[in-house]
């Protein structure tokens, strides 16, 4: 009796069981709410650096781009703005900026330039190929071939045992043209209100018409239409160049909306569009955006430049999109509040711009899963907005960059429409 009294006692009673059950259990749970806490942080975390690093990338380019601008005749710089009506339905849903231009390159540059235009060129014609039925296309591996490349270089065998060359001999201008657009991304649901960044370049020789600057740039429906171009980046919610003239009052330590940069008011402001010779390229009828810059000379014989361009870019990763608050009923033109999901995620674009439908925004504050906001900013008029329809934000990311060749020649202006610039 009393071996079997030791031997009870040594077990574990259904309530100890039960106890220990529900403090492992408890643990764990504990244990898993902070792995998936951890991970979400470090997911949003990766995401907005994603972000940052798109557009700091994109506007690197650029800034490599904008500081070989040429100055002389064979120069340009046109820079306008697109509005896109995605849904053909007789509303714009975005207005796009794009920037054309010429700058200086080394031979390398050139030589570089030619060897993607013809692999662009050979990839077109396997594709025409590939839908025309042909197998050999359709199988034909990653990698162009070195047949495929002398036919889009119009060369044959024999004229490269000449010495022909698999590229061809550039002439030595050592210009090319360069064109950056802003694209719908898609052409239905939230993709409609998000932007593809797109670029092209092309080898421009001396005396030749301008292609990228011309008017056959882009195809009726604002698309670039002289060739394939490269995709920068995707998820673009804003893009904005500035254009300091000879008469522009820039503050360093103002904000571009008040007074750093003003885009509205006089000879004082910057400008929102440009054209190097004055032949009224950005079409002042589809946005005042591309209203010429009060002050600027008559044309001369060489382009005029800016004297210093600002450019901003707002992108967005896919992911944040895919989770991105949205909104929990129907507002109307001027509804300054609204209940909106994942009240803590907007919270982190307090202060900021977000992108509402279409229509920008100034989230002033959020209070648990209430914004408010100050509606149609950055010109974007008030509208109805459905219920579900995502709020898109991003990182700000700027550069300036000073452009020393700009046209000295403004000093020939007024002398009461140069005071005060600096």
């Amino acid at each position: 009796m009393r071996r079997h009294a030791v031997r009870s006692r040594r077990g574990v009673t259904l309530a100890e069981l039960i106890l220990a059950t529900g403090l492992a259990a408890i643990v764990m749970v504990s244990l898993v709410s902070v792995t998936d806490n951890a991970v979400r942080l470090w997911t949003r975390g990766e995401a907005s650096r994603d972000a940052r690093e798109v557009s700091s990338a994109v506007l690197g380019e650029l800034n490599r781009d904008l500081r070989q601008l040429h100055p002389s005749s064979e120069g340009d710089l046109v820079i306008d703005w697109e509005p896109f009506d995605v849904e053909r339905d007789g509303t714009n849903e975005r207005l796009w900026p794009r920037m054309r231009f010429v700058r200086d390159a080394s031979t390398a540059e050139l030589a570089s330039v030619q060897r993607r235009a013809l692999a662009e060129l050979a990839r077109e014609a396997r594709r025409v190929a590939a839908e025309g039925g042909d197998r050999r296309a359709q199988e034909a591996p990653e990698a162009l071939t070195e047949e495929e490349l002398l036919v889009a270089a119009g060369l044959t065998r024999e004229e490269l045992a000449l010495g022909g060359g698999g590229v061809r001999d550039v002439d030595g201008s050592g210009l090319v043209e360069i064109l950056y657009a802003v694209v719908p991304e898609g052409r239905s649901g939230p993709d409609r209100y998000t932007g593809v960044l797109l670029r092209q370049e092309r080898v421009h020789s001396a005396g030749a018409p301008r292609v990228l600057t011309g008017d056959g740039a882009f195809d009726s429906a604002g698309y670039p239409a002289a060739g394939p171009a490269r995709e920068l980046a995707r998820g673009v919610l804003w893009m904005r160049p500035l254009m300091a003239t000879q008469t522009t009052v820039i503050d360093p330590g103002a904000s571009a909306e008040r007074g750093g940069w003003r885009i509205s008011g006089g000879l004082r402001t910057a400008a929102t569009s440009w054209d190097a010779w004055r032949r009224g390229r950005p079409d002042v009828e589809l946005s005042d955006l591309n209203e010429p810059a009060p002050g600027m000379p008559a044309a001369g014989p060489r382009p005029a430049l800016p004297r210093r361009i600002r450019l901003e870019l707002e992108t967005q990763s896919r992911g944040d999109r895919e989770r991105a608050p949205r909104l929990l009923e129907t507002i109307d033109e001027a509804q300054g509040s609204f209940p909106v999901t994942s009240g803590a995620r907007l919270s982190r674009a307090i202060g900021q711009h977000v992108l509402v439908g279409g229509e920008w925004m100034i989230l002033r504050s959020v209070t648990r899963d209430t914004a408010t906001v100050r509606r149609g900013a950055r010109g974007t008029p008030g509208r109805s907005i459905a219920e579900g329809t995502p709020i898109f934000f991003g990182p700000t990311s700027v550069i300036e960059l000073e452009v020393p060749v700009h046209d000295d020649d403004w000093r020939l202006l007024p002398v009461e429409q140069r005071g005060g610039a600096r």
